[in-house]
Protein backbone atom coordinates (compact mmCIF):
# COMPACT_ATOMS: atom_id res chain seq x y z
CA UNK A 1 0.00 0.00 0.00
CA UNK A 2 1.25 3.26 -1.23
CA UNK A 3 0.20 6.58 0.42
CA UNK A 4 1.07 9.46 -1.86
CA UNK A 5 1.41 13.26 -0.94
CA UNK A 6 2.74 16.69 -2.05
CA UNK A 7 3.54 19.13 0.38
CA UNK A 8 3.98 22.52 -0.70
CA UNK A 9 7.17 24.67 0.66
CA UNK A 10 8.94 27.59 0.89
CA UNK A 11 12.89 27.51 0.17
CA UNK A 12 14.71 28.34 3.52
CA UNK A 13 18.51 29.03 3.94
CA UNK A 14 20.44 25.96 3.98
CA UNK A 15 22.32 26.39 7.30
CA UNK A 16 20.86 24.28 10.62
CA UNK A 17 20.34 25.76 13.46
CA UNK A 18 22.60 25.72 16.35
CA UNK A 19 22.18 22.29 17.98
CA UNK A 20 20.63 22.59 21.46
CA UNK A 21 21.49 20.33 24.51
CA UNK A 22 18.80 21.51 26.87
CA UNK A 23 17.26 18.94 28.84
CA UNK A 24 19.43 16.40 27.24
CA UNK A 25 22.20 13.78 28.16
CA UNK A 26 25.52 13.07 26.33
CA UNK A 27 27.19 9.85 27.43
CA UNK A 28 30.22 7.32 25.59
CA UNK A 29 28.01 5.16 24.08
CA UNK A 30 29.23 1.87 25.31
CA UNK A 31 30.29 0.09 21.64
CA UNK A 32 33.55 1.11 21.63
CA UNK A 33 34.81 -0.23 18.26
CA UNK A 34 32.87 3.06 17.21
CA UNK A 35 34.51 5.64 19.21
CA UNK A 36 31.24 7.88 18.92
CA UNK A 37 28.90 10.09 21.14
CA UNK A 38 25.36 10.12 21.62
CA UNK A 39 23.15 12.31 22.82
CA UNK A 40 19.76 11.55 24.53
CA UNK A 41 16.95 13.59 25.49
CA UNK A 42 13.16 12.97 26.85
CA UNK A 43 10.43 14.44 28.18
CA UNK A 44 9.30 13.12 31.93
CA UNK A 45 6.67 10.58 31.22
CA UNK A 46 3.22 11.71 32.16
CA UNK A 47 1.81 9.30 34.27
CA UNK A 48 4.63 7.22 37.02
CA UNK A 49 5.83 4.37 34.61
CA UNK A 50 4.57 4.93 31.91
CA UNK A 51 7.38 4.38 28.59
CA UNK A 52 8.02 6.44 26.51
CA UNK A 53 8.33 5.80 22.65
CA UNK A 54 11.42 6.22 21.52
CA UNK A 55 13.60 7.64 18.01
CA UNK A 56 16.94 6.68 16.77
CA UNK A 57 18.40 9.93 15.03
CA UNK A 58 20.31 9.37 12.00
CA UNK A 59 22.35 12.43 10.63
CA UNK A 60 23.41 13.10 6.83
CA UNK A 61 27.12 11.71 5.78
CA UNK A 62 29.79 14.56 7.81
CA UNK A 63 26.71 15.78 10.00
CA UNK A 64 26.50 14.73 13.58
CA UNK A 65 23.99 13.62 16.12
CA UNK A 66 23.80 17.36 17.79
CA UNK A 67 22.32 18.44 14.17
CA UNK A 68 19.24 16.18 14.28
CA UNK A 69 18.88 16.49 18.02
CA UNK A 70 18.45 20.62 17.81
CA UNK A 71 15.80 19.75 15.02
CA UNK A 72 13.70 17.41 17.00
CA UNK A 73 14.12 18.25 20.26
CA UNK A 74 11.29 20.97 20.44
CA UNK A 75 8.79 18.83 19.07
CA UNK A 76 9.72 15.81 21.15
CA UNK A 77 9.12 17.39 24.43
CA UNK A 78 5.92 18.58 23.57
CA UNK A 79 4.88 14.69 22.29
CA UNK A 80 7.18 12.88 24.87
CA UNK A 81 9.52 10.93 22.74
CA UNK A 82 12.99 9.63 24.13
CA UNK A 83 15.89 11.01 21.41
CA UNK A 84 18.82 8.66 20.45
CA UNK A 85 20.87 10.84 17.94
CA UNK A 86 24.73 9.22 17.19
CA UNK A 87 27.46 10.91 15.48
CA UNK A 88 28.32 7.83 13.33
CA UNK A 89 31.33 7.10 10.85
CA UNK A 90 28.76 6.71 7.86
CA UNK A 91 30.51 4.91 4.96
CA UNK A 92 30.30 1.95 3.13
CA UNK A 93 32.00 -0.06 5.93
CA UNK A 94 29.51 1.30 8.24
CA UNK A 95 26.43 0.26 6.30
CA UNK A 96 27.84 -3.39 7.17
CA UNK A 97 27.42 -2.99 10.64
CA UNK A 98 23.61 -1.70 10.81
CA UNK A 99 21.66 -4.47 10.97
CA UNK A 100 23.75 -5.76 14.17
CA UNK A 101 24.69 -2.39 15.43
CA UNK A 102 21.46 -0.14 15.40
CA UNK A 103 19.42 -2.49 17.88
CA UNK A 104 22.66 -2.84 19.98
CA UNK A 105 23.02 0.56 20.41
CA UNK A 106 19.04 0.60 21.24
CA UNK A 107 19.53 -2.16 23.61
CA UNK A 108 22.43 -0.41 25.78
CA UNK A 109 20.31 2.87 26.51
CA UNK A 110 17.17 0.89 27.33
CA UNK A 111 18.05 0.11 31.27
CA UNK A 112 18.79 3.68 31.67
CA UNK A 113 15.85 5.16 29.51
CA UNK A 114 12.98 2.54 29.78
CA UNK A 115 11.33 3.12 27.01
CA UNK A 116 8.53 0.89 25.28
CA UNK A 117 10.53 -1.80 23.32
CA UNK A 118 7.37 -2.22 20.77
CA UNK A 119 7.31 1.74 19.85
CA UNK A 120 11.10 1.86 19.01
CA UNK A 121 11.70 3.54 15.55
CA UNK A 122 14.14 5.09 13.19
CA UNK A 123 14.58 8.32 11.05
CA UNK A 124 17.30 9.04 8.84
CA UNK A 125 18.84 11.82 6.23
CA UNK A 126 20.74 11.86 3.23
CA UNK A 127 23.18 8.94 4.04
CA UNK A 128 21.42 8.60 7.45
CA UNK A 129 18.31 7.95 5.44
CA UNK A 130 20.31 4.93 3.64
CA UNK A 131 21.08 3.17 6.54
CA UNK A 132 17.39 3.63 8.06
CA UNK A 133 16.29 1.76 4.83
CA UNK A 134 18.76 -1.32 5.89
CA UNK A 135 17.75 -1.04 9.63
CA UNK A 136 13.67 -1.31 7.95
CA UNK A 137 14.91 -4.25 6.53
CA UNK A 138 17.22 -6.01 8.14
CA UNK A 139 16.39 -5.55 11.54
CA UNK A 140 12.87 -4.72 10.89
CA UNK A 141 11.73 -7.25 13.54
CA UNK A 142 13.24 -4.56 15.96
CA UNK A 143 12.27 -1.18 14.62
CA UNK A 144 8.71 -0.56 14.39
CA UNK A 145 9.03 1.88 11.25
CA UNK A 146 10.96 4.06 9.40
CA UNK A 147 11.24 7.73 7.94
CA UNK A 148 13.78 8.62 5.59
CA UNK A 149 14.64 12.37 4.51
CA UNK A 150 16.45 12.32 0.70
CA UNK A 151 17.43 8.65 0.38
CA UNK A 152 16.67 6.00 -2.28
CA UNK A 153 17.71 2.39 -2.19
CA UNK A 154 19.81 1.79 -5.19
CA UNK A 155 18.80 -1.13 -7.21
CA UNK A 156 22.05 -3.15 -6.57
CA UNK A 157 20.80 -3.03 -3.17
CA UNK A 158 16.84 -4.06 -3.64
CA UNK A 159 17.72 -7.59 -2.12
CA UNK A 160 17.38 -5.81 1.31
CA UNK A 161 13.82 -5.53 0.70
CA UNK A 162 13.67 -9.16 -0.65
CA UNK A 163 14.87 -10.05 2.10
CA UNK A 164 12.72 -8.40 5.22
CA UNK A 165 11.24 -10.64 7.82
CA UNK A 166 8.76 -8.19 8.12
CA UNK A 167 7.53 -5.19 5.88
CA UNK A 168 7.93 -2.58 8.32
CA UNK A 169 6.16 0.72 7.18
CA UNK A 170 8.24 3.23 5.99
CA UNK A 171 7.70 7.19 5.73
CA UNK A 172 9.26 8.82 2.50
CA UNK A 173 9.99 12.46 1.81
CA UNK A 174 11.92 13.84 -1.04
CA UNK A 175 12.57 17.67 -2.64
CA UNK A 176 11.15 18.40 -6.16
CA UNK A 177 14.39 20.05 -6.81
CA UNK A 178 17.04 17.48 -4.81
CA UNK A 179 20.76 18.09 -6.02
CA UNK A 180 21.31 14.65 -5.53
CA UNK A 181 18.60 12.29 -6.12
CA UNK A 182 15.65 12.78 -8.79
CA UNK A 183 11.92 11.84 -8.52
CA UNK A 184 12.24 8.84 -10.65
CA UNK A 185 14.64 7.58 -8.41
CA UNK A 186 12.51 8.13 -5.09
CA UNK A 187 9.69 6.69 -7.22
CA UNK A 188 11.53 3.59 -7.99
CA UNK A 189 12.34 3.22 -3.98
CA UNK A 190 9.05 3.85 -3.61
CA UNK A 191 7.59 1.04 -6.42
CA UNK A 192 10.24 -1.73 -5.27
CA UNK A 193 9.09 -1.50 -1.40
CA UNK A 194 5.02 -1.62 -2.72
CA UNK A 195 5.32 -4.39 -5.10
CA UNK A 196 7.06 -6.51 -2.07
CA UNK A 197 4.44 -5.77 0.29
CA UNK A 198 5.86 -2.87 2.24
CA UNK A 199 3.49 -0.20 3.33
CA UNK A 200 5.08 3.34 2.07
CA UNK A 201 4.17 7.22 2.82
CA UNK A 202 5.51 8.72 -0.04
CA UNK A 203 6.03 12.71 0.05
CA UNK A 204 7.11 14.61 -2.93
CA UNK A 205 7.84 18.37 -1.04
CA UNK A 206 7.29 21.26 -4.10
CA UNK A 207 10.14 23.83 -4.41
CA UNK A 208 12.73 21.98 -1.86
CA UNK A 209 16.15 20.58 -2.27
CA UNK A 210 18.09 18.49 -0.71
CA UNK A 211 17.82 20.77 2.85
CA UNK A 212 16.24 18.74 5.88
CA UNK A 213 16.97 21.48 8.31
CA UNK A 214 14.42 23.92 6.46
CA UNK A 215 11.41 22.12 6.09
CA UNK A 216 12.23 20.00 9.53
CA UNK A 217 9.07 21.40 11.42
CA UNK A 218 6.54 19.89 8.72
CA UNK A 219 8.19 16.77 7.89
CA UNK A 220 8.95 15.53 11.68
CA UNK A 221 5.31 16.31 12.76
CA UNK A 222 3.82 14.46 9.35
CA UNK A 223 6.39 11.61 9.98
CA UNK A 224 5.90 10.98 13.60
CA UNK A 225 1.61 11.05 13.56
CA UNK A 226 2.71 8.24 10.67
CA UNK A 227 5.80 6.45 12.58
CA UNK A 228 3.90 6.58 15.61
CA UNK A 229 0.32 6.53 15.90
CA UNK A 230 -0.60 4.67 12.68
CA UNK A 231 2.58 2.32 12.78
CA UNK A 232 2.69 1.61 16.15
CA UNK A 233 2.90 -2.49 16.33
CA UNK A 234 2.06 -4.37 20.01
CA UNK A 235 3.55 -6.50 19.83
CA UNK A 236 5.64 -6.42 16.78
CA UNK A 237 4.30 -9.70 13.88
CA UNK A 238 5.71 -10.85 11.02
Amino acid sequence: MVLSETLPTTPQPTTLARPSLMRSRRVRSPIKALHTRTWFSRRPPLVPGQRLPVLLLVHGFGGKGQDMLSLWQTFANQQGIILVAPTFPLGQQFEALVPGLYPQLMDSIKPAWDFDPHRVYVFGYSAGGYTSFEAATEASTYFASAGVFAAIITPDYYWIVTSARRKTPIALYIGDHDQFFTLDQTRSTRDELVSNGFTVHYVELTNQDHNYGAVADKVNADAWSLLCRKFSMKPLTF
